[in-house]
């Protein structure tokens, strides 16, 4: 993890700031742009586990850093990560991995559990300040918080969570900078009900179904290649969610409001 994190503090040198003020196509896949990245979402540790959950055949079809810079108000409200992403059935798994420390004071996630078993929620967008998440986004019905857990990690650690699994986490209260990378997993089985054919990365075993349009592996960073494919997969990606945001929300009552405490 020190290796990566050097790793990241190189590429934001090269980009000019940190990922999460540049422009914000450098949250996203950055697996395509960096061959640092590439190694981290092929890393067995990882794999072996997100087998043992989805079985052997494995995309992963997004991946996103979270940073919060140290004293910082950033924040994600109660979300499912389902709800945009527009993939089915919903056996998407996400391995939040830990760069950083991620104690609770620095504001990491804390899941609901046993959430994910009501399936898709309600959920509004464009409502919350200082997110972390694009669509400033959080769930605007009833939903069991009485038993919560926090994803409390230390560098190289990682969570697991279900795309239905709804969650949060807080601001930055400590001195450090918590970096974690969300890799979103799917079995190749799984589809996108968009309109559009997406890019994914086969990352284990074979790809049957065809489904999604297979990316390779970076050979230079910041190669005039790796740019044009991260490009072109930021703009389907930024296409396909807000396609979905205007779908699932179309008939959400005008007076909803969130759950948040």
């Amino acid at each position: 993890m020190a290796r990566y994190r050097e790793a990241l503090r190189a590429t934001e040198a090269h980009l000019g700031g940190s990922l999460m003020d540049v422009d914000r196509k450098y949250r996203g896949n950055m697996h395509f742009l960096c061959r640092w990245v590439d190694e981290l979402i092929h890393l067995p540790a990882i794999l072996d586990v997100v087998e043992d959950l989805i079985g052997p055949d494995i995309l992963l079809y997004t991946s996103r850093f979270f940073i919060k810079e140290p004293r910082t108000e950033s924040i994600a409200a109660w979300h499912q990560d389902s709800t945009y992403f527009g993939l089915r059935p919903y056996e998407h798994v996400t391995a939040l991995v830990a760069l950083s420390n991620a104690p609770k004071e620095t504001g990491p996630m804390e899941f609901a559990v046993g959430s994910h078993i009501r399936g898709q929620l309600q959920q509004r967008s464009n409502v919350v300040k200082n997110s972390v998440n694009t669509a400033g986004q959080v769930i605007v019905e009833w939903f069991d918080q009485s038993q919560t857990e926090f994803g409390v990690l230390a560098p190289g650690q990682f969570s697991l969570h279900h795309t239905c699994t709804v969650h949060q986490s807080g601001p930055n209260n400590s001195d450090q900078r918590r970096v974690g990378l969300a890799l979103s997993f799917i079995p190749t089985r799984v589809r996108h009900v968009g309109p559009q054919r997406m890019p994914a990365c086969l990352v284990r075993g074979k790809d049957t179904y065809g489904h999604f349009d297979l990316q390779p592996r970076p050979k230079q960073d910041f190669g005039a290649a790796e740019t044009q494919r991260h490009d072109t997969s930021f703009k389907a990606y930024l296409d396909s969610f807000y396609e979905q945001l205007a779908l699932v929300e179309k008939d959400i009552p005008a007076d909803a409001t969130s759950f948040m405490h």
